[in-house]
């Protein structure tokens, strides 16, 4: 089997198609080592982790209703106007509850531990690996992208936790996970208080900062990896040019404004070297917040990452992404 490292972005419901890429990858016979996402890429990545295969991860996606993940309380509750005074006065139009509710109900269902930490997705060091690079890259099967707000800063989990005087191994992973989706203005901050200084921390979407992070198993410029990072891009029309989008009013600019956090950083910083490593999903015109999304284009999103990943393995070779990117950090 090839052992390999997975990076998948975020996209919110078009991450099924991010599913149908991995069957593909399955089929081939690759046995995933590190695991990393951004919001709907943290979700499959976390469920990889613990064992899913993408059959059932697709299986899961497809029995969850996406719109039944808009729970909301009290003052939410009210109907058309609910929401929008949610917003207002709490942060975010839902509270994410039911989410984070379902990943501990699949993680358990998976492992059979109620509450799954980091510290069960310990891997041991490889020979070559520096202790640094080990604790600070590879020490964890699963890393998990959110943007600490309150310091203007990209939250790296687990490892970063420490930072607020927690054990990285103890952080909760479907926690993690729901820090990573927490779209802004859509779904509520996670808040972790730090322990030394008791300041407060409001965390959101990993993808404000980072929801491509395909560097993040790298090794050492100049040094020649044991084994390759995938990269798994959910790619929109025209989503490698600039594109004008008409601003009428404060709901659509905020809309821009969260478009352009979300997608500007990470593609900008791709070298060229990092695009032989790249499967690129055409996702149409699926939006990511479309919770409604039917049956057929579920489907359609999941056969789009099922076949441009066959198509991306048709081409390629260890020798020649070991190629690239030596040739790259020359």
């Amino acid at each position: 089997m090839q052992k390999a490292d997975a990076v998948f972005e975020g996209g919110g419901v078009k991450g099924v198609a991010l599913v149908g890429a991995l069957q593909a990858f399955e089929e081939a016979g690759f046995q995933w080592q590190n695991l990393a996402g951004t919001s709907a890429g943290a979700i499959v990545a976390a469920l990889v982790a613990v064992g899913y295969t993408s059959a059932e991860v697709r299986e899961v996606m497809g029995r969850i209703k996406f719109h039944t993940l808009m729970d909301t309380s009290g003052i939410g509750k009210l109907p058309v106007v609910g929401p929008w005074l949610s917003l207002l006065f709490n942060q975010a139009m839902y509270q994410g509850d039911y989410f984070l509710q379902i990943m501990r109900e699949l993680i358990a269902a998976k492992t059979g531990k109620q509450r799954y930490t980091f510290a069960d997705l310990t891997l041991p060091k490889e020979p070559g690996d520096s202790e640094e690079d080990y604790q600070n890259k590879y020490k964890y099967k699963l890393r998990v992208m959110a943007s600490d707000i309150s310091e203007n800063r990209l939250f790296v989990l687990p490892q970063d936790v420490a930072r607020l005087g927690y054990d990285p191994g103890g952080l909760e992973v479907a926690l993690a996970v729901r820090m990573s989706m927490s779209y802004p203005f859509f779904f509520k901050p996670v808040i972790l208080e730090d322990s030394q200084r008791l300041e407060k921390h409001w965390i959101v979407d990993g993808g404000m900062l980072s929801n491509f992070p395909i560097q993040l198993f790298d090794s050492p410029p100049g040094q020649s990896p044991s084994w390759p990072t995938i990269g798994f891009l959910l790619s929109e029309p025209g989503s490698e040019e600039p594109a004008h989008v008409r601003i009428q009013g404060l709901v659509s600019m905020i809309q821009a404004i969260l478009r352009t956090m979300l997608t500007a950083h990470d593609r900008k910083a791709l070298e060229e070297a990092d695009k032989e490593r790249i499967v690129r999903i055409p996702t149409g015109k699926v939006s990511t917040l479309d919770l409604n999304l039917s049956d057929a284009d579920q489907k359609w999103l999941y056969d789009q990452g099922y076949r441009v990943a066959k198509e991306f393995l048709s081409a390629w070779s260890f020798e020649a992404y070991v190629a690239h990117r030596l040739q790259g950090a020359a």
